[in-house]
């Protein structure tokens, strides 16, 4: 089966959960506090610190920031080398009140750089279809960053040195936008959120983990991976699903 037929494959199974969905949800639904249903999950924990605690760890006080100062600051920001060869900073988008869900990618590819958002490419249209499956959207309830906001040279794994400049960003994002659970996507976000860096993304993505102690985490492939790797698309597809169980705890399995 080529691309193509596999994205639709998956597209058709998607398409009948997203029924599923639609049908036992209410038409409107309704903001939740999910810290009732976070306190309930039996996560391993990701950090031993909290997000304040982490970004006192950082020189510059991104603490008194809110989203756009913090957009402004990162657009000028030259803390790594990956500042010399960006065309565009890639802050996040989408939801950034409280969301059901962030997404965490691992770094800008080419599309990205050139327009200056995330996740738009293949793989971000890729992503727009599973976040669809499971009643999430860019527009509506989720936010999505990367873990580093410039481009690594030929899309490679950003380096330790370059999550290390970048990850106070992130920190503050999480704690600005406040999302309910988080989403890792591919193993540099995955490693860096759980602080599991030596785990290898297969053993990550069978747990819970909760940031922060109270944000539940899910941990899965990367979009572009699944895409080079269709065989990857049956162990994506439960992470989802596992998700959808928190976010949306009255739709199982």
């Amino acid at each position: 089966m080529d691309v193509k037929g596999a994205i639709t494959e998956l597209d058709n199974i998607m398409d009948l959960y997203e029924a599923i969905l639609k049908k036992k949800l209410p038409v409107k639904p309704q903001n939740k506090d999910f810290s009732s249903v976070a306190a309930k999950i039996e996560g391993e924990k990701a950090e031993d610190k909290t997000i304040q605690s982490m970004l006192s760890d950082i020189p510059d006080d991104f603490s008194q920031m809110d989203l756009n100062r913090l957009s402004n600051y990162v657009s000028t920001c030259t803390r790594c080398g990956l500042c010399k060869t960006r065309t565009n900073t890639v802050f996040g988008e989408g939801c950034s009140n409280r969301p059901k869900v962030m997404v965490i990618g691992e770094g800008p590819g080419e599309k990205e750089d050139l327009t200056g958002r995330p996740f738009v490419g293949l793989a971000g249209e890729y992503l727009d279809k599973w976040l669809k499956a499971i009643g999430l959207s860019r527009e509506t309830n989720t936010y999505i960053a990367n873990v580093v906001k410039c481009r690594p040279p030929q899309n490679r794994d950003p380096k330790d040195d370059e999550k290390e400049a970048c990850k106070a960003f992130l920190y503050q994002q999480i704690a600005l936008v406040m999302p309910s659970a988080i989403l890792c996507v591919g193993k540099p976000a995955s490693t860096l959120m759980t602080g599991k860096m030596d785990a290898t993304m297969a053993s990550l993505r069978e747990k819970l983990f909760l940031f922060d102690s109270s944000i539940p985490m899910v941990c899965t492939y990367h979009p572009a991976a699944v895409l080079r790797n269709m065989e990857l698309r049956r162990p994506v597809w439960e992470d989802l699903k596992r998700l959808s169980s928190i976010i949306n705890p009255q739709i199982r399995g």
